[in-house]
């Protein structure tokens, strides 16, 4: 269920409407309820010491001298009575992090949960923790994890409780939450100590790693001629440093050999540099956590509806992954369920709008929390976080240290290879973080074609909230690093351009080339293009006239530098799904409907206009947030790998709305939908009103035109579509519902109606015939005619991990001011591979907030590390954001690179010609602005945020 509207959400906002999730009331969403609970969480503020458990008598005290109602109090104990199951049930253990154990409602004997009986198949800790509330005896997974649910009856008595508990928590003698001061444990709480080589020498623990991955790809004949792309749970089971000599079980001989193997493979790709003569640039760098900080923080209504036949836990909250998010809440109810300590139930998930995602909304606990208040209450309940709470414990982005080697001929140039350790701290809970680790690894050679290269990513669990997929997914940690090596190798080789060194000697990827991971780049890269238009920018053509002008008037106080960074952002997940669905009713109104969100980034308008082409009108309505349609017995498929004989198996149902995924996944989707109700709907109209319809035809002003033949209104087609499809014999089809799956190419199948087949780019298809498309009922299944292969990539099923990228470039001018060290940007050019532009409104607004937020992660933002960061006193008073004042006097220079006629981004399959661009706008903005600040003074800054501080202690000779 999604909140549905004939207006956007803009015009709703000029007309004071309500739009957000807080802007509702539960009896404005659901009839039948009365009254509402607010929920507040009761956070550890420890995470290396045992907890003990919460002074009620204390508690109570509080509630009394505040003048409050006592709330209900939720602990761990009355969510095993109810047997309402964490993901997985905690071992504690008193020398290291604890263990995690398998989830008992994953076949696993009900008894044994009760019972309490040890369950011995060891996990790793997975994307929402060990806990849901830390238990008396156990750790918190991260400091502000809940121990309790506060349900209060009046929504003051809340504030004024939040108000009080966050002041009190910041005295020593808060003993409101016990600990054991004696169990201490050694947990890991800032990776930044890897910046210290000394430092470095304490080996992180075991049990402090997520996981790992690593990309081994080498040219030389003495090495194996397959790269070595290996991830694992932990860094014990494929690693070529320690060959996991202490892995537990003991590695199998094959495991063994592969370590080995990639260990060789290492040492000869040093060999070879050492023995070419060549020069190495040896720098370590470090990315920060920052907050999402989007304007709306996290909030919510749930209810337990048990007024029907069958009861109902009913969700609205702004979310970026509703399918996930719904998943996680039938989990936490399902052992209840067995048990008979919950009726059977269905769960519906309303989204909403939401005041920015930016990632933090993927995955996250909230509305996993929500539901779990709402089994304790007789009414609907409300939980809203404020600011701090957000800061507290929202999901970030990770902080890494990217430890980086580059050996390259100092003559020549050329590069040789690359050799890169990255840690990411992963928080708490693991959330997204392995693939972060991933993509960031896979991106750690940037746009570049080294000839080998060696990287490891090691993904850290600390005490801090979890970090996850934020805007860039590990892409612009690499994207500092890479290049800000490049533009220093680049000002030392040859005429001493870093943009001319990027373009000689094939040093950019191309179409063709093979990334780090040995997998080849099939389809467009636009990074060349990028760099020669940069070349003739006057902004970068000028920039040493420019500070030597600087040079001579400012007298040393002021400096100015130009500076270049580009990137490749991969689009997508490597394995993307969406449903999409397009209706036409008899007036010729288009409603469209989708699992896309809306967050601010357009998808909205994008999704309406998106079927202008095919059916010559955008959509009047357009639904977003769709789950429970697209899961109709009509329209559902099972989530299954391509099996022969199972036309209704796919490998995945839905995307969160994450990684650029509107350009190039949704609107293809919509756009199928589209061409499914004009093939077999509008078409065979047309047909008989002209008698055959050419393939000159097209759209002009609402009417279907072609030469030598009366315009025909699409109103007209729309009133005989349905006038025919009333017709019991006949099939004409007024509303489609597609899946669409993409990996590296887009599934396809024919289908067959009306004895008509086309050949499209989904891999499932219900159509509506006849009767009121609202009722989901009415459509009908067109069966898939061939199966598809699992294996769209053949060969290199293995190595694929992204195979979609946007390119971008920035040039970045700035003032270094050297006594207080503080950076003005004054002008910024920016050169963008989006395809073809769809709406053009939509990418300078994505563009220009990507470059803001770039902006504020090179200047300002940070989260200090625990137990500072997460002390819940962190707000906007200590997290300062960039301003519209600190942004270039000009505006951002935007150089769009659209794709030629008649080229198109797929190397084959649908002729797609639109990406997404949001994440590749903010990637490389840092290394420009680390590059200008190069150019203008000569130092290198490598640690994120350039701070006055740290410019200067960069100035200091």
């Amino acid at each position: 269920m999604s909140m549905s509207s004939v207006m956007s959400d803009r015009e709703k906002k000029v007309r004071g409407m309500k739009v957000y999730g807080r802007d509702f009331r539960p009896q404005e969403l659901w009839s039948g309820s009365s009254g509402c609970r607010y929920v507040y969480l009761l956070r550890a503020t420890r995470a290396n010491q045992k907890y003990l458990g919460l002074d009620r008598q204390q508690l109570d005290g509080v509630f009394a001298d505040l003048g409050l109602q006592a709330p209900d109090v939720i602990e761990a104990a009355q969510l095993a009575e109810r047997l309402v199951a964490a993901p997985y049930k905690q071992k504690p253990n008193p020398a290291a992090r604890p263990e995690a154990i398998a989830h008992p409602a994953r076949g696993v004997d009900l008894a044994s949960l009760v019972n309490g009986t040890r369950l011995q198949k060891l996990i790793s800790v997975e994307a929402f923790g060990l806990y849901w509330l830390t238990p008396p005896g156990g750790y918190a997974d991260h400091i502000g994890q809940p121990v309790a649910l506060l349900l209060f009856s009046r929504a003051g008595d809340l504030r004024d409780f939040a108000s009080w508990n966050r002041m009190a928590r910041r005295r020593e003698d808060y003993t409101l939450l016990r600990f054991d001061s004696s169990s201490q444990i050694d947990r890991e709480q800032d990776i930044r100590r890897l910046l210290n080589p000394l430092m470095a020498a304490r080996p992180l623990k075991e049990e402090s790693y997520y996981g790992s991955v690593h990309f081994i790809r080498s040219q030389l004949d003495t090495c194996p001629d397959h790269p070595f792309p290996r991830k694992d749970i932990g860094r014990s089971r494929y690693d070529p440093e320690g060959l996991a000599a202490n892995a537990d079980p003991p590695l199998d001989a094959r495991q063994l050999a592969l370590n080995l193997e990639a260990r060789k493979a290492r040492e000869a790709i040093r060999r070879s540099a050492t023995e070419e003569g060549l020069t190495w640039l040896r720098r370590t760098y470090f990315t920060q956590s920052i907050d999402p900080m989007f304007m709306e923080p996290e909030n919510g209504l749930a209810w337990f509806d048990e007024t029907g036949a069958r009861p109902v836990l009913r969700i609205a909250a702004g979310t970026q992954s509703p399918r996930k998010d719904r998943e996680a809440i039938d989990q936490l109810t399902e052992v209840a369920v067995k048990g008979g300590k919950l009726p059977k139930h269905t769960i519906e998930l309303m989204t909403f709008p939401i005041g920015g995602g930016f990632g933090g909304r993927d995955l996250s606990t909230f509305p996993v929390y929500l539901a779990m208040a709402a089994l304790f209450s007789d009414t609907p309940v409300r939980l809203v976080f404020d600011r701090y709470e957000q800061f507290l414990c929202g999901i970030k982005r990770h902080a890494a240290v990217l430890q980086n080697e580059l050996a390259y001929n100092a003559e020549t140039g050329d590069l040789h290879s690359l050799h890169s350790t990255i840690y990411m701290d992963g928080g708490g809970v693991l959330n997204l973080t392995k693939p972060v680790v991933e993509l960031c690894a896979l991106h750690a050679a940037g746009p570049y074609a080294f000839k080998h290269n060696a990287i490891s990513g090691y993904a850290i669990s600390t005490d801090s909230a979890p970090a996850g997929s934020m805007r860039g997914f590990g892409i612009p940690q690499a994207a500092f690093a890479i290049e800000s090596m490049i533009d220093e190798v680049g000002t030392t080789v040859g005429t001493k351009d870093p943009i001319e060194f990027r373009l000689k000697n094939n040093r950019l990827l191309k179409t063709g080339d093979v990334d780090v991971a040995g997998f080849q780049l099939r389809h467009h890269l636009d990074t060349e293009r990028i760099c020669t238009e940069a070349a003739k920018e006057p902004l970068w053509l000028e920039r040493e006239a420019k500070r030597k002008e600087y040079e001579e008037r400012g007298g040393g106080l002021v400096k100015y530098g130009v500076g270049f960074a580009c990137a490749m952002q991969a689009i997508g997940t490597s394995g993307d799904a969406v449903f999409a669905e397009v209706s036409i009713d008899p007036k010729g109104e288009v409603t469209v409907r989708s699992t896309a969100i809306e967050m601010g980034q357009g998808s909205d308008t994008s999704l309406a206009i998106a079927t202008t082409k095919v059916l010559g009108r955008s959509a009047s309505r357009v639904v977003l947030g769709v789950l429970d349609r697209f899961d109709h017995p009509n329209v559902r498929l099972q989530k299954n790998n391509y099996t022969q004989g199972q036309p209704t198996y796919t490998p995945k149902l839905d995307n969160s709305m994450s990684a650029s995924v509107t350009a190039f996944f949704h609107i293809h989707a919509v756009e199928q939908a589209a061409q499914v109700v004009f093939d077999h709907g509008l078409k065979p109209c047309a047909r008989l009103i002209w008698g055959d319809v050419p393939e000159t035809a097209t759209w002009k002003d609402g009417q279907l035109v072609a030469p030598d033949r009366q315009p025909i209104p699409l109103e007209q087609l729309a009133a005989l579509a349905h006038e025919q499809a009333a017709q019991q014999d006949k099939q004409v089809c007024t509303g489609a519902i597609v899946h669409t799956y993409y990996r590296n190419a887009y599934a396809c199948s024919p289908y067959t109606i009306n004895q008509t087949t086309y050949e499209r780019y989904i891999d499932g298809l219900s159509v509506l015939y006849r009767g009121n498309g609202e009722d989901v009922g009415n459509y009908e299944r067109v069966r898939r005619e061939r199966d598809i292969p699992l294996d769209l990539v053949a060969a290199d099923a293995e190595r694929h991990i992204r195979s979609v990228y946007a390119s971008v470039g920035h040039l970045i001018a700035v003032m270094v001011h050297t006594r207080s060290g503080a950076i003005e940007v004054v002008d910024a050019v920016t050169l963008l591979d989006a395809g073809e532009v769809h709406h053009l409104e939509s990418v300078e607004g994505q563009a220009d907030g990507g470059f803001a937020m770039g902006l504020g992660m090179a200047l300002l933002e940070e989260v200090p590390p625990s137990p500072v960061g997460v002390d819940g006193d962190l707000n906007l008073h200590r997290y300062p954001l960039i301003r519209a004042t600190q942004l270039p006097p000009g505006g951002l220079q935007l150089r769009i690179l659209e794709l030629a006629p008649g080229e198109q981004i797929l190397k084959s399959g649908p002729p797609i010609r639109k990406k997404g661009i949001a994440e590749a706008v903010m990637t490389p903005v840092m290394p420009a602005i680390a590059n200008a600040i190069a150019h203008a003074t000569g130092a290198r800054l490598t640690v994120l945020p350039f701070t006055p501080k740290r410019v200067l202690e960069a100035l200091s000779p």
